[in-house]
This record gives structure tokens, sequence and C-alpha cells, in this order.
């Protein structure tokens, strides 16, 4: 049996949510996949420049600053 094979025996014994999770995790392995999730944070990141950023940063400050730590317990 080749390690294809098995691998794909494996598989076809779990359930159809456990095929997603063994799904993304093999994606990451991807290359292709890599660069497109690289490119598209590329995409995004700094969206917000000048005094827009700065608003949302601020905004962000001050309700972290409201957050109870202990509100899980």
């Amino acid at each position: 049996m080749t390690v294809m094979e098995s691998i794909l025996r494996d598989l076809e014994a779990l359930p159809a949510s456990k095929l997603v999770e063994v799904a993304q995790y093999v994606s990451h392995f991807n290359p292709k996949r890599r660069s497109e999730r690289m490119a598209a944070l590329r995409a995004v990141g700094g969206c917000m420049p000048g005094e827009e950023g700065e608003t949302f940063e601020k905004a962000v400050n001050e309700e972290a600053e409201r957050i109870d730590p202990d509100a899980w317990k």
C-alpha cells in the first residue's frame, strides 16, 4: 500500500467535520495557498492611513481600557 493509499483509507473513515479540519490543515502546506493568503493580508494592511487610522486606533485604545479582565470568571 502506498502512502497516498494509506492516507486516503484513513480519510475515508473520518466524519465530514473532521475532513474539514484536515483540509484546513493540509492547505497550510500548499505554497500557492500561502502566497494567496499573504497577498490578501498585504492588500488590506494599512487600509486606514492618516486621520482615519488615528481615529480608529484611539477608539480601540479607549475601548480596550474598559475591558474587565475578570469578566470571564
